[in-house]
């Protein structure tokens, strides 16, 4: 069953319809399934204006509506970065297992540019208390050149940052796909050790299995993130072949360690 939650980000004193199911018995990320708010503490939007994350009807999914991103270079800065996301509660500890599955919908507007974003990211915070900044994501689905790309990093050290890690990868997940829904599914046990694991669906299809540490020691997990970051829009000396970006997100779900693909998948 499909929950619809009206939320109110009170910065920019506008309600904001997100479609969310949730998996019964998961928490939401550490948040109330039945009365959970961005504006509650550890979760909310991180956006320029009123008009960078938007109930939208024009791009429905299966007839219901979705949520508009837009970011422009000129926006202002956001938390350090040009950005328009909603983000999620973290996790108390890992490893912790879990399960995301969304809807990307890409206008014709949508072109290929050599300068990447992130459109869904699993985040880490730092432990202040070591001496850490923030860092790169340890888990990120991007953009790029007009592929998705899953970029992954892992630290098995008790301080990091982003030039010391343990590893980090780059995959290529194929070509973007203008004009229509994509499903992504992920299910993934964030773990800095050997037992971690991500599982990744396209459209329905299992396409890509990674066993092994993607995630930092830290002592929080991860808290997620979906909409548009691009980090390199802040560099003043980088030309980029666009000044706009606008997506649609629909159909999020979570889930945690009971449950199964099956949950997931797209009924349409």
């Amino acid at each position: 069953m499909v929950l619809e939650f009206l939320f109110k980000k009170l910065s920019m004193l506008k309600w904001l319809l997100l479609l969310v199911l949730f998996i019964p018995g998961y928490n939401a990320v550490n948040g109330q399934v039945s009365n959970f708010r961005l504006y509650d503490a550890g979760s909310g939007i991180q956006a320029a204006t009123d008009q960078s994350v938007v109930y939208s009807r024009f791009v429905p999914f299966n007839g219901r509506p979705s949520i508009c991103f837009t970011l422009q270079k000129t926006d202002p800065t956001v938390e350090n970065g040009k950005r328009a996301e909603v983000f999620f509660r973290a996790e108390k500890s890992v490893p912790v297992e879990r399960w995301y599955a969304f809807n990307i919908w890409l206008p014709a507007s949508f072109v290929a540019d050599s300068l990447p974003e992130i459109v869904a990211q699993w985040h880490a915070t730092p432990d202040f208390s070591l001496g850490e900044d923030y860092r790169s994501p340890p888990i990120a689905l991007e953009i790029q050149n007009g592929k998705y790309q899953l970029a992954t990093r892992w630290a098995t050290q008790a301080v990091n940052d982003n030039d010391n890690v343990t590893g980090k990868s780059s995959v290529n997940f194929g070509n973007v796909e203008n004009g229509k829904w994509t499903q992504w599914i992920f299910h993934i046990i964030f773990s800095y050790k050997n037992d971690g694991l991500i599982e990744v669906w396209k459209d329905g299809s299992k396409f890509y299995t990674k066993a092994g540490p993607n995630y930092y020691n830290d002592q929080t997990g991860p808290y997620f993130k979906f909409g548009i970051y691009k980090w390199d829009w802040l560099k003043t000396d980088i030309s980029t072949t666009v000044n706009k970006r606008i997506l649609y997100f629909s159909d999020i779900k979570f889930g945690d360690n009971n449950a199964k693909i099956g949950d997931f998948l797209n009924n349409n």
